[in-house]
């Protein structure tokens, strides 16, 4: 950035004294030519005056110019540019500096938003002032005309570098702006997947919360129709919770409730769904697992509970899919969860099937 701050224009297009040449043929400007037109540099320099009050004569004729200018200050910074700019056309010095002149003013144009049309237009009324005025001084209409031709040709040599930076100067807003819209829409993606997220988890647990177990076990159970695959449901709760709560208060309770999520997540596997069903119940859905399987899956959460809490028990009921058109999510998690209430006529952690 600091770099590209100390660098000319033409430093920083790259632009080489064959590049500048290589245009000046593209637009038939010889070097006999050239020379002809500095030839006029004086006689032109001592009514500047008359071409830039002609000039705006004609450009005054569109009132949004009158807007754009805006004030005398303004106005007066224009006529003292357009004089230079006009002795620099009979300069006879074609190089780096010069161009790198008329790269400013397309890049100044841009940045106070003059559409090409406009510049486009001052150009044309600039030839016209020129050639007016220099008819009033030059009696051989063949100068005259040939300074006209050889004007036209380097004012569109002009104007290339003019329309460079200005398209290269809007290349770059737009690239700014698709930066700062990819940026905004990769935010936008973000905070969707963390509504999406929150929508479909559990805050306290980070588990599935009842309604996205239900779509997640839905599918599944449609999936295990075509695979004849096993699922077994795993319903179970936290034996005499509201006392924990009671007597220990509520922060112990989410304490236990916390941890249950952990467990769940550690013991699952990657194919499995762990949920939050509400309160102190839980369900997990367990893909391609039949009842054998969720039985010791049960053990080790029975077992990490224990470990972790061993004055609290869990009641753990266990239904596996019967056939395939056992396809009701809620009868087949009404048959754990039944499961469950027969575990809870036994005291500690228990686990029906």
């Amino acid at each position: 950035m600091t770099d590209r701050i100390h660098q000319t224009l033409v430093e920083q297009y790259q632009i080489s004294e064959l590049e500048i040449q290589t245009r000046k043929n593209l637009f038939e400007l010889s070097d006999d030519e050239l020379e002809f037109l500095n030839k006029y540099r004086l006689v032109i320099d001592g009514h500047l005056d008359e071409v830039v009050a002609h000039f705006y004569t004609l450009l005054s004729k569109d009132e949004y110019v009158g807007l754009l200018i805006g004030d005398s200050e303004t106005f007066e910074r224009l006529k003292s540019g357009l004089h230079k700019y006009v002795l620099d056309l009979f300069s006879g010095f074609y190089d780096a500096e010069y161009v790198n002149n008329r790269l400013r003013i397309g890049l100044v144009h841009k940045r106070i938003g003059l559409e090409p049309k406009y510049f486009l237009s001052a150009e044309r009324y600039l030839r016209q002032s020129i050639d007016v005025t220099l008819q009033t001084l030059v009696d051989d209409p063949v100068i005259t005309g040939k300074i006209s031709s050889i004007l036209e040709k380097l004012i569109a040599f002009d104007m290339s570098w003019i329309f460079d930076t200005y398209i290269s100067s809007m290349l770059n807003e737009m690239n700014s702006l698709k930066l700062k819209t990819d940026l905004y829409v990769k935010s936008l993606e973000e905070r969707i997947r963390g509504l999406s997220r929150l929508a479909s988890k559990d805050p306290l647990t980070d588990l599935y919360n009842v309604r996205s177990f239900r779509d997640f076990l839905r599918r599944e159970l449609l999936l295990a129709k075509r695979s004849h695959a096993s699922i077994s449901i795993v319903y179970f709760d936290i034996d005499d919770f509201k006392e924990i709560n009671d007597k220990c208060g509520h922060k112990e309770g989410d304490n236990v409730l916390k941890s249950i999520g952990k467990i769940l997540m550690s013991i699952a596997r990657e194919t499995d769904i762990a949920s939050r069903q509400g309160g102190d119940e839980f369900c997990l859905a367990l893909i391609g697992c039949e009842l054998s399987e969720a039985q010791a899956i049960s053990k080790r959460l029975v077992e990490k509970f224990a470990a972790e809490f061993p004055h609290y028990a869990l009641s753990i009921g266990i239904a596996e899919l019967q056939d395939q058109t056992d396809l009701d999510v809620d009868g087949v998690i009404h048959r754990a969860d039944q499961k469950m209430y027969q575990a809870k006529k036994s005291k500690g952690c228990k686990i029906c099937s």
